[in-house]
């Protein structure tokens, strides 16, 4: 590979021009071969060092779809490994890029639980057990969801929550086992439904 133009664009990154035509981006934190002061205009390659450029170039890639998505809203890294992957990119470039992205704190599974659980409780009253499950669905390690439930328990009562959907499920109708499979299906304990309903009974007889 032959390179024909070399530019630095904004972000640390270089945008290169083969003498095939093609452009690409490339972050030289990515390089393993190549030296970046190397690249330069006029600066033929041999088959391992253009090879490096163009890993380097997949990663960066990789990278800038990442930050396309995290723009928009936050992700968790699962999330954004799949989304990429569906897209095409490479799996190793992908999981090298995601790795810069959480060093440089622009990727963060525990900020996404809590942007995430705010949302979800804005429109639905869920328990701790649905909550885990869902976060878990999105690829966040437990150890990062128990932390992320702490830390939203502080300020968001558990007590609060059932009660809300508690009074939602008697106004759609459900009674009885039917009152009490939604509620578990909304991630409340077995055993507190139980003692709940018996002295809801006990306070309206």
């Amino acid at each position: 590979m032959t390179v024909t133009a070399v530019k630095e664009i904004s972000g640390g990154c270089i945008k290169i021009t083969s003498s095939e035509g093609s452009s690409f981006f490339i972050r030289p934190d990515y390089l393993e071969v190549v030296r970046s002061e190397s690249i330069c205009s006029g600066t033929q390659f041999d088959e391992k060092e253009s090879d490096d450029i163009i890993r380097a170039g997949f990663i960066c890639a990789a990278e800038r779809q990442a930050l396309f998505y995290l723009n928009r809203s936050e992700h968790s890294r699962c999330m954004l490994e799949r989304k990429l992957e569906k897209k095409g990119h490479d799996r190793l470039a992908v999981q090298k890029a995601l790795d810069r992205l959480e060093n440089q704190k622009l990727l963060d599974d525990f900020r996404f639980a809590q942007a995430w659980l705010h949302n979800r409780l804005i429109v639905k009253a869920e328990g701790p057990l649905r909550l885990s499950s869902e976060l878990a669905s999105r690829g966040i390690k437990r150890s990062v969801i128990e932390s992320a439930l702490a830390d939203l328990f502080q300020t968001v009562k558990v007590e609060d929550l059932f009660e809300k959907a508690f009074s939602k499920l008697v106004r759609e109708g459900k009674e009885g086992k039917k009152l009490e499979a939604a509620l578990v299906r909304k991630g409340f304990d077995l055993r507190y439904i139980l003692q709940y309903i018996k002295n809801n009974k006990k306070n309206t007889e």
